[in-house]
């Protein structure tokens, strides 16, 4: 879409069309009018956002270099690690279009959480990971959050209390359960991430869950699980016998 190989003088270049020279059926905002949004591609639905190209280059052709961008993930994907200075050095991505695309990074961040209610029970591990996988998976650090629950397993705060470097992110006690006695949890759950996508427990992990579990029967908020998620997997230390 947007440019086609033609023979001049002997030779093959490329033809550039704009939008507008496009037949309708290939413009995007006309094709989600006439066949629905679920029929355009990733570039197409980024193309609508950013509305216009460049003299070189249609708004689908941008959003394709936009897609291509990342060096390591490609696609969709590559908007999570991407930073507005990374996104300006393509010709046609100013200040304002790198922040949209910063923000359908965050919304689809948003959408993924509001899935399921704030009052909805995280009993079990798959429930929890689903909730959450989408939010996580893609930090590039390792970070802790913290779920407090009531004793039917329903939330009743989430916190964000660790963020640490991609080796390690150092759990403490003394401040997970400081929030649940403030909240009056019954239990709670701890969800961390491993940014390289695989999440097989360390040693490390496992020895900060029992000291958790351990200060947690002390003053009576037991921990019900430790998740740990990587990209579209996850490990539930319950699950392992762990806790």
């Amino acid at each position: 879409m947007g440019r086609q190989c033609v023979e001049s003088g002997g030779r093959m270049r490329q033809q550039f069309y704009t939008m507008k020279e496009l037949p309708v059926s290939e413009r995007p905002y006309e094709k989600a009018k006439k066949q629905g949004i679920e029929t355009l591609s990733d570039a197409e639905l980024l193309a609508v956002l950013l509305k216009t190209g460049t003299h070189e280059k249609n708004s689908v052709e941008l959003a394709r270099e936009v897609l291509d961008l990342h060096p390591v993930h490609k696609g969709l994907l590559g908007l999570y690690y991407l930073s507005d200075e990374q996104l300006k050095k393509i010709r046609g991505i100013g200040e304002v279009k790198a922040i949209q695309l910063q923000c359908v990074a965050e919304l689809s961040k948003r959408l993924a959480r509001e899935r399921k209610p704030e009052r909805e029970k995280f009993d079990s591990p798959q429930c929890i990971a689903q909730y959450f996988m989408e939010e996580m998976r893609a930090l590039e650090t390792e970070q802790t959050t913290v779920l407090y629950l009531d004793n039917r397993c329903r939330l009743i705060h989430r916190e964000s209390l660790f963020s640490g470097s991609v080796a390690s992110c150092v759990l403490h006690p003394r401040e997970v359960l400081k929030k649940g006695l403030q909240y009056d949890a019954s239990c709670f759950v701890l969800i961390h991430n491993h940014p390289s996508g695989d999440p097989t427990p360390s040693q490390a992990d496992l020895d900060a869950t029992i000291r958790m579990k351990r200060a947690g029967e002390m003053i009576g908020i037991s921990l019900l699980d430790h998740l740990i998620l990587g990209d579209y997997q996850y490990v539930s230390l319950k699950e392992r016998g762990h806790i």
